[in-house]
């Protein structure tokens, strides 16, 4: 795939403020990069918006903004059942908001993205 057909990844092009934010290692990097290459935001737009939403997967986007959380900083801070955080865990990793790497819970440029550029209440 060229450069300028990569609409998905486009949104980043000369956002050096999320990119520099953003704390996945190169190897997460390019893991995130093979995970979204397919990703066409057009069809992304529905999904998206009924996962985000949720005031509990901003609250937990928010919360990790650009640190690494385990799951246990998360689950204390939110005091939820595991199957609770677990579900909304994996909904935002569904939509590439949050990669879980080996040292926690991390935001993408997606999700940096979303948190930093996208006003929802």
């Amino acid at each position: 795939m060229k450069q300028d057909d990569d609409i998905y990844h486009s949104t980043f092009v000369g956002s050096h403020d999320i990119l520099d934010k953003c704390i996945l290692s190169k190897e997460e990097m390019d893991e995130y990069l093979k995970k979204t290459e397919h990703i066409d935001p057009k069809d992304e737009h529905d999904h998206l918006y009924s996962v985000m939403t949720n005031k509990t997967r901003r609250e937990i986007l928010k919360f990790i903004d650009i640190h690494a959380r385990s799951f246990d900083e998360l689950n204390e801070h939110f005091q939820f059942k595991d199957e609770q955080l677990n579900y909304h865990l994996s909904m935002l990793e569904e939509m590439f908001f949050l990669m879980n790497t080996k040292t926690g819970w991390k935001a993408t440029p997606h999700g940096l993205g979303f948190l930093y550029h996208t006003i929802l209440k």
